[in-house]
């Protein structure tokens, strides 16, 4: 009976845990213009707008901030739009599993970061945000404009 209880605590937490397949494909499923914030159980959501900035600058900025927050590349498809990271656990977290979509506008290239967080719940409820989409966009605007600043945009980092 034990071992019962043990088993069942094991598959509890891992049917918890943030997984790639909880994200949207590519980025011509995502609402641009979606609302913003918490958008479900531990489900958060921000876009912004980068004026001047091509698709490749914006692909290749996502890759690199991902990283600069922690998070590991688990994919990346220019084609889809779609940039993804996963980072590992977390004092509130097992994982939590980034998304970057980007897509070109008139006047630059529309970002939508989308994190998602494991469905568990823990001693203080569900705290996955830890502001994970604004730090991604944050680095994605320093890397663009430090890129700009040194005179070029490294198009295979």
């Amino acid at each position: 009976m034990k071992g019962f209880a043990v088993i069942s605590v094991i598959v509890l937490f891992l049917c918890g845990c943030a997984t790639v397949g909880m994200l949207p494909d590519t980025a011509e499923s995502i609402d641009f213009t979606a609302p913003e914030g918490k958008t479900g159980w531990s489900q958060y959501h921000q876009i912004e707008m980068f004026k001047g900035y091509s698709e490749s600058e914006v692909f290749n900025a996502a890759k690199v901030a991902l990283g600069q927050v922690g998070f590991s590349l688990r994919s990346a498809d220019f084609g889809k739009g779609r940039v993804v990271g996963e980072h590992g656990m977390t004092a509130h977290d097992w994982n939590v599993i980034a998304g970057v979509y980007f897509k070109g506008a008139p006047d630059g290239t529309e970002v939508a970061v989308i994190i998602e967080g494991s469905k568990d719940i823990g001693f203080s409820g569900d705290v996955t945000s830890d502001g994970w989409s604004g730090k991604i966009l944050g680095e994605i605007r320093d890397y663009l404009h430090s890129i700009r600043a040194q005179g070029g945009v490294s198009e295979n980092q």
